[in-house]
């Protein structure tokens, strides 16, 4: 062979440049694939997340109609126990009515009974 400053076509060469540029763009367009992928599994969890948090917060606001009866008893258990206390309030106002009245009646038949033992 002899040396020649001319250029020298190999199509090895070429093949082996169009390779090699393939694999970087095949290489990028992977990393591209996967970052994709990734960004969307982020993107899913936070919406999961968020509707965690907001399921929370539906179900929150939301009345069962259990709740909804379990108040209803509630109050209708206050509203009774405050009567109930009105009522022994009462009760021990009238008891100490009757026994005020019962000692001035027992003073009073202790006076009348001095008042006839005195006499002959």
């Amino acid at each position: 062979k002899r040396l020649t400053l001319t250029p020298h076509y190999d199509p090895r060469v070429e093949e082996f440049v169009v390779k090699e540029v393939l694999s970087v763009f095949e290489q990028a367009e992977e990393e591209e694939e996967v970052k994709a992928e990734q960004e969307e599994k982020i993107r899913q969890e936070e919406q999961e997340k968020k509707e965690q948090e907001d399921k929370g917060k539906v179900v929150a606001s939301e009345h069962d109609p259990l709740v909804l009866i379990l108040q209803e008893q509630l109050t209708t258990q206050k509203a009774e126990q405050e009567q109930l206390k009105e009522e022994v309030k009462n009760l021990s106002e009238s008891q100490h009515h009757v026994i005020q009245k019962q000692e001035e009646t027992n003073s009073k038949l202790g006076a009348i009974l001095a008042f006839m033992t005195r006499q002959p």
